[in-house]
């Protein structure tokens, strides 16, 4: 049984999975689309995720936290102005996985990883869900405020 197994171990040690994880968030967030195995962008997503979280804050302590994720002073500087405020108004599932196929020399699933609500995007995002049983003045609310200001 796989109770309370929090992570994929990815065939690495903890350290270099540690190290890889942070790699691909830095890339993720410099070229905001990266190809890499369905296992690797499922736990990419997870730590992707968190650091739009963290810098939606900016604050000194959550740009301290960020750069214990984030490589590179040009990727965190992206990342509190372009990326955070992208997010502002959108609750979290800032990434999206989307698989491609397999790799010709080791048949491995691949998947792309990409950041959505962005130019360029694979696939455009889907519009925000509304609960049929909410009046329609609440329906209007919900709909409104998940579309940022132009």
């Amino acid at each position: 049984m796989k109770h309370r197994i929090a992570m994929r171990k990815l065939g690495r040690s903890s350290s270099h999975r540690k190290s890889m994880l942070k790699t691909m968030v830095s890339q993720l967030l410099r070229y905001e689309r990266i190809e890499t195995t369905v296992a690797k962008a499922k736990e990419l997503r997870r730590l992707a995720d968190k650091v739009v979280t963290i810098a939606k804050e900016n604050n000194l302590h959550a740009r301290r936290k960020a750069a214990e994720i984030v490589r590179g002073d040009d990727v965190m500087h992206k990342l509190f102005t372009e990326i955070a405020e992208r997010y502002k108004h959108r609750q979290g599932g800032y990434t999206r996985v989307l698989q491609t196929g397999q790799r010709p020399n080791d048949a491995a699933h691949m998947a792309v990883i990409e950041y959505i609500d962005r130019p360029g995007e694979m696939r455009p995002a889907r519009p925000p869900k509304v609960n049929p049983l909410l009046p329609q003045a609440a329906q209007a609310a919900v709909r409104s405020a998940d579309q940022p200001p132009r």
